[in-house]
């Protein structure tokens, strides 16, 4: 039986004018709205599913420009009765990005939104976490640990290049022999379908934490467990209400964001523990290792992918 579907295009640049305008601003806004996937196209960086650009080979100076003022097309699918459509539209209008939207039938659009999820593999320091779709097969090599995942509706595949940098910061913290996983405690912040903490569970931790206040994330989150076996601890806690401190606290959500919880992400941070965060755009990295420094963090490590940078920073 065919689903009706209300489809939704936007489109406007990939950073925007300001930070409610930004592409991961909108992509949020229409995952809030009840859209399980976002797709995006631009006319120099094809690609799907909130991908990065890192794949694209022009010079670097020529790259950097395309990136900051090549349109961006997003495509989304919401319940054809969601009733905040013009509010949506009002919203993001504001922002400086067109909306139009038209209703669509397709039994299909389900399976072809899973056919654009692939399996990624995050190799560092003799390890790799495999992140992959229950609906894939995959051959496991020595050292490697398998995260199987069903992102639901939730944010949070493995795929995007902030998750990844995460994933390969934290097996870079894990091998040193200082750190002892089988005692350490782990804290995802704004966990989505859980793949840090499992993947953190599934490395070696003693104890394995993720909060998020999206209750549908929390329930895929949940769900994602329970297929991984892995005994984590999912919460609707906000962070100011987290009790306890921890070895290693990731936080992978806009810098907007990372910048109002750095009191906090500071206080759940044990001594010597690890802080990685994420969701950072190139150009506010400094700004970021600048405000957390002034809260007695020191600086260890950086990644970059594309447009995107985290860092790890350490409780001294």
């Amino acid at each position: 039986m065919s689903k009706e579907w209300l489809e939704i295009k936007v489109r406007g640049p990939l950073r925007g004018l300001s930070p409610g305008a930004s592409k991961d601003a909108v992509i949020e806004a229409i995952i809030n709205a009840g859209s399980p996937g976002v797709q995006e196209d631009s006319a120099y960086f094809p690609h799907n599913l909130i991908l990065s650009h890192s794949s694209w080979a022009a010079p670097d100076d020529e790259a950097a420009d395309i990136r900051n003022n090549a349109p961006i097309c997003l495509t989304a699918y919401l319940d054809p009765d969601f009733r905040g459509v013009e509010k949506l539209k009002k919203d993001l209008k504001k922002q400086g990005w067109s909306f139009s939207s038209s209703s669509y039938r397709d039994k299909d659009w389900s399976v072809k939104w899973k056919a654009n999820l692939k399996t990624i593999r995050v190799a560092g320091h003799g390890r790799a976490v495999v992140v992959k779709p229950g609906w894939r097969t995959v051959k496991k090599k020595a050292r490697d640990v398998i995260v199987e995942i069903d992102p639901g509706m939730a944010f949070g595949t493995g795929g995007h290049e902030t998750t990844r940098m995460c994933l390969k910061a934290m097996l870079w913290i894990l091998k040193d022999k200082r750190f002892k996983p089988a005692a350490s405690i782990f804290l995802d912040v704004g966990t989505g379908s859980g793949v840090l903490a499992i993947a953190a569970k599934k490395l070696g931790v003693k104890k394995a934490v993720g909060i998020d206040i999206d209750a549908v994330a929390l329930g895929v989150a949940r769900k994602n467990a329970r297929i991984n076996r892995a005994k984590i601890v999912v919460s609707s806690k906000s962070l100011e209400d987290v009790r306890g401190r921890f070895s290693i606290v990731t936080a992978n959500i806009i810098s907007r964001e990372l910048k109002r919880l750095a009191p906090a992400l500071v206080k759940r941070l044990a001594p010597n523990g690890f802080l990685i965060l994420s969701g950072i755009l190139g150009h506010e990295k400094a700004g970021i290792i600048e405000m957390f420094s002034a809260h007695g963090l020191e600086f260890v490590k950086g990644y970059s992918r594309g447009e995107w940078a985290a860092v790890v920073l350490l409780n001294i």
